[in-house]
C-alpha cells in the first residue's frame, strides 16, 4: 500500500455522519487509487457505521472503534495512525476535506521523490460546508509555534513518511498541532512546503480550536506554552 489516510472520528455534535461521508466522497474521486483509509472513532454510540457501510465497498477501508481515552484528540488521532500500513502517511480531520481531487497523487509524488520526511501543504477554509471557500493558507514556519502562532494550519495539512515514530502529544488540546510540528522538524528537520491548496478546513463550533478559542483561550495558551517549551528546553 503506497498510503494510508488516518482518520479520527467522533460524534462531532451531531454532524459526525455528515462530515465523514462528504470526506469519503472526497476520497473516493481521487485520481491516485492505491490508498487505504483508516477510521479510529471515538464516537459513544455506532451512527458512524453508517457511512462506513456506505463507503466499504468503494476503497481499501479499515474501521477501528476507539474506547480508550475517549475525549482526547491527540490520543484517537494516534491510534488512526498507528493502524496504518502505508509508505506515506496523510492525516485528515473528520471536518475536512480534500479540495483537489489530485491531491493523494500531489503528494505521493512529492514525498516519494525526495529525502525529506514530512510534507505541508496548503488549505483554505470553508464556513458553509463548502458552497464557498476563503483564506487560503500556505504552511509557514514560525518562532512562536509553541506560543500558539500556528501559521500552518490543522493537521489535515500534514502528510508524512511511515517510518516515523513521533505522535501527538495526548497531554495537550489546544497546541496539540503547533508541538507536532515542532517536534517533527527537531526530529526530521525541514518538511516540503508545497504550495498548492489541497484540503478545506470547515470553520465552526464544532472545532476543538473554535471551542477553545470561545472560552478559555488564554489559559490553554498560558498553560500550553509553558509546558511545550519546558518539554524541548525552550527559553
Amino acid at each position: 500500500m503506497k498510503m494510508s489516510i488516518a482518520i479520527p472520528t467522533w460524534e462531532s455534535y451531531g454532524k459526525g455522519n455528515e462530515f465523514l461521508d462528504d470526506l469519503f466522497r472526497t476520497i473516493e474521486i481521487q485520481s491516485f487509487k492505491d490508498y487505504e483509509v483508516v477510521v479510529s472513532d471515538h464516537s459513544k454510540n455506532d451512527d458512524l457505521v453508517k457511512v462506513i457501510s456506505k463507503f466499504q465497498d468503494k476503497f481499501n477501508l479499515l474501521y477501528v472503534k476507539n474506547e480508550n481515552d475517549r475525549g482526547n484528540g491527540p490520543a484517537n488521532t494516534n491510534n488512526a495512525i498507528d493502524h496504518c500500513s502505508g509508505d506515506i502517511i496523510k492525516v485528515m480531520f473528520q471536518d475536512d476535506f480534500f479540495y483537489d481531487d489530485e491531491a493523494l497523487e500531489k503528494i505521493y509524488i512529492e514525498l516519494s521523490n525526495s529525502d525529506k520526511t514530512w510534507l505541508l501543504n496548503g488549505c483554505n477554509h470553508t464556513q458553509d460546508d463548502g458552497n464557498s471557500f476563503y483564506w487560503e493558507m500556505f504552511p509557514r514556519w514560525n518562532d512562536k509555534l509553541l506560543e500558539g502562532v500556528n501559521s500552518i494550519s490543522s493537521p489535515s495539512v500534514l502528510a508524512f513518511k511511515n517510518n516515523v515514530k513521533r505522535r501527538f502529544d495526548t497531554t495537550l488540546t489546544y497546541f496539540m498541532d503547533v508541538e507536532f510540528y515542532y517536534g517533527m522538524m527537531y526530529d526530521h528537520g525541514e518538511p516540503i512546503l508545497y504550495d498548492d491548496v489541497l484540503i478545506s478546513n470547515r470553520v465552526g463550533d464544532y472545532s476543538v480550536t473554535t471551542n477553545v478559542s470561545h472560552k478559555n483561550r488564554d489559559y490553554y495558551v498560558t498553560k500550553e506554552t509553558k509546558y511545550c517549551k519546558e518539554k524541548y528546553g525552550v527559553v
